[in-house]
């Protein structure tokens, strides 16, 4: 079947909708975000599975609350500090931060008021990350219908935040094309899936790594799913 497609987003709009059919019934929970900004590239398509239990438990609490600050790209930073240890001084977080008093005090004011952390006395420390932090697998994709170089590129950059990063594109090549591209994607340590029918996409071949990586992003989207669930409220 010959899959003809104007643009890169109607071949991602098409693969959601398959994606959806395959997964919506198992017992997983998940989230898709497009185009969302990494501060370096803007991937086709997030998906992000998380832990839905632990989730709303927390949005339970902060759902009493008349209204909760946003979570900076700062306090991301923090997160990703105060992860890596058991606990640190206020002055540690703020010279690894390098920022003045002003902004300092702003970082502390969002990460407890959106419960994420303990301070006492000149201490700070995350609370229970299994309570505060729900993400367990990111799965970022790249669509091209051609230029399959720019597209492993692409999925790539994205290496630093996920290990499980894919490019799809339509199976319509020879098979020493699609042998390359293969290859390429494997040296590249990405994942690749390609579309066989309108309603089938195969992953010819998975990422090399796999697992959740810490990043300071992998905190931005965990709260950026805490206010999600909390605006559906």
């Amino acid at each position: 079947i010959t899959m003809k497609y104007n643009s890169e987003g109607d071949l991602i709009n098409t693969f959601k909708e398959v994606y959806f059919k395959k997964n919506n019934n198992k017992r997983s929970d998940f989230i898709v975000f497009e185009e969302m900004n990494t501060n370096w590239g803007k991937p086709d398509l997030v998906i992000i599975y998380y832990d839905k239990a632990n989730l709303l438990k927390r949005v339970g609490i902060l759902s009493k609350y008349s209204s909760i600050p946003i979570f900076t790209n700062l306090a991301a930073y923090a997160m990703f500090y105060l992860a890596s240890l058991t606990k640190t001084t206020l002055n540690n977080l703020k010279d690894f931060l390098k920022v003045h008093t002003g902004q300092f005090n702003n970082v502390l004011d969002i990460l407890t008021k959106r419960g994420l952390v303990y301070i006492y006395n000149n201490t700070i420390r995350i609370r229970a990350k299994r309570k505060v932090f729900f993400i367990k697998r990111i799965e970022v994709y790249e669509a091209k219908i051609e230029n399959w170089k720019r597209a492993i590129y692409q999925a790539q950059r994205h290496l630093w935040f996920t290990s499980e990063s894919y490019i799809i594109t339509p199976a319509e090549m020879s098979s020493d094309i699609s042998k390359k591209i293969t290859f390429y994607c494997k040296k590249a340590g990405i994942g690749l899936v390609l579309q066989e029918s309108k309603d089938s996409f195969k992953t010819v071949s998975k990422p090399i790594g796999r697992g959740l990586l810490d990043s300071y992003i992998s905190w931005k989207f965990n709260e950026l799913l805490v206010d999600e669930v909390l605006n559906e409220k």
